[in-house]
């Protein structure tokens, strides 16, 4: 992913923004979207999906979260994929590819926040082994907080 991606995903994410009840972001600009690339710490993961045309399917990034040191204390993982693409095995796949990359960053535990009024996201994070560690009930909206551990092999 570089910057001159940064239309293609600003165009995958307007709608699910905009659709409302998916995501707390905000809409972005692409020049958002390319500062947001350039400004990527070191051990971020940020992969895109997609089809044969080279149509962006999806996009799934994992955000380090900073540590002590060499204590890591993991990332903070986002997917999104295009909407009417669901339950396609977009998101799966861009999560495994995810899960290696951040197993070679030396990541040992993702997190992800969830909108509670999502329950396909809920979903989709529990089918990836993820578990609910804590629920915040806003403002601006109630969210859960979820957690995985990142086996040395494999899933």
């Amino acid at each position: 992913m570089v910057p001159a991606d940064a239309a293609a995903i600003v165009g995958l994410l307007d709608p699910i923004i905009r659709a409302g009840g998916l995501t707390a972001m905000a809409p972005g600009t692409v020049c958002d979207q390319r500062a947001f690339i350039a400004g990527l710490p070191p051990r971020a993961t940020y992969l895109l999906a997609e089809d044969m045309r080279g149509t962006l399917l999806g996009i799934q990034d994992i955000l380090p979260i900073p540590g002590d040191g060499d204590c890591d204390e993991g990332g903070e993982i986002s997917t999104f994929v295009r909407l009417g693409q669901h339950g396609r095995g977009i998101g799966r796949g861009l999560s495994d590819a995810s899960f290696a990359a951040a197993r070679a960053r030396r990541h040992r535990r993702l997190f992800a926040t969830i909108r509670a009024d999502n329950p396909g996201a809920l979903a989709f994070y529990r089918a990836l082994g993820f578990r609910i560690v804590e629920r915040r009930d806003g403002p601006p909206l109630a969210t859960i907080r979820a957690t995985r551990v990142l086996d040395a092999i494999g899933a």
